[in-house]
């Protein structure tokens, strides 16, 4: 009897241990398993984030949008800017980005489109748009698109009334530098005219929409009203080497452009280009002295 109890009570407690060991050997099949699905969920959630290598990312954005806000009223501007969602209208009838693929840039085949990260299979891959509709009955207005074009940053403007839709690179330096400068990184130049006046007292001080003005009523152009430029000259700017660059609108579909260089102390040069905005985009007249002076030498 004795004997049969210890055996029973050896089989027993073999039988315990080989189910202590079984269960020793699941626990760290179960730990691996767990470790593998938590690791599979981290690059599932980090494959949603942006990609380290976009050329244009929220931030960018963002300081692109101040820098806008910040410049436009400068201007006498006001510009909308597209929001993801819903397209962007133009005084002339387009819809952006949807439109774009029935503009032209530089007049040429290029393609252009929307790529919110830089990267797409456009020629020019635009990151932001901007639109300014100007006073009137005109189809006037002003629409910025902020791109990149072989993994550079361009920033074009589209002005046409009528016709195929143009983009071309922006002659406003303002626009153009600080674009480039948030695309690489380095933030957008947020001093305001007024401050470099006060702290600028070198020979490339900025030159105000007044001081361009008389300069050019003192070079004897004839074309040039103070009263139409002072209520619209969408597109003039100073320059950086202490110039400026006036735009006025006379008549309906008319541009006259001055750039003005500074030359010496109090000194300036001025160049005039007459022209026409029909057909979309500026074009100088083939006879420019029926205007009047194409050129004078001014002292402030």
């Amino acid at each position: 009897m004795f004997r049969k109890r210890t055996l029973v009570t050896i089989s027993a407690l073999a039988g315990i241990s080989i189910l202590l060991v079984g269960c020793g050997k699941s626990s760290p099949t179960n730990h691996s398993n767990q470790a593998a699905t938590s690791s599979s969920k981290a690059v599932q959630k980090g494959s949603t984030k942006s990609n380290s290598s976009d050329l244009w990312n929220k931030k960018k954005d963002q300081e692109l949008t101040s820098f806008i806000n910040q410049w436009a009223p400068t201007m006498g501007q006001s510009y909308t800017k597209y929001d993801g969602n819903d397209d962007l209208k133009t005084k002339a009838g387009m819809y952006y980005p949807k439109d774009l693929s029935q503009t032209t840039v530089n007049g040429g085949n290029d393609s252009i489109g929307w790529a919110p990260s830089g990267k797409g299979s456009y020629d020019y891959n635009v990151v932001a748009l901007y639109n300014y509709d100007r006073p009137g009955n005109a189809a006037t207005h002003i629409t910025y698109a902020f791109a990149f074009h072989s993994g550079e940053p361009v920033a074009l403007v589209e002005q046409s009334t009528n016709g195929t839709p143009n983009w071309t690179p922006t002659k406003n330096t303002d626009v153009s530098s600080n674009f480039a400068k948030i695309a690489n990184g380095n933030g957008s130049t947020k001093q305001s005219s007024t401050t470099k006046k006060d702290n600028d007292t070198s020979s490339t001080a900025e030159l105000s929409f007044e001081d361009a003005a008389a300069l050019i009523q003192k070079g004897g152009f004839t074309d040039f009203n103070y009263d139409s430029a002072k209520t619209m000259h969408d597109g003039s700017h100073p320059t950086s080497n202490g110039g400026y660059v006036m735009i006025t609108y006379p008549g309906a579909k008319g541009q006259d452009q001055f750039t003005i260089t500074k030359t010496g102390k109090n000194k300036y040069h001025i160049e005039a280009k007459y022209g026409t905005l029909d057909g979309g985009s500026f074009k100088a007249f083939d006879d420019q002295s029926t205007y009047g002076p194409t050129s004078a030498d001014v002292t402030k």
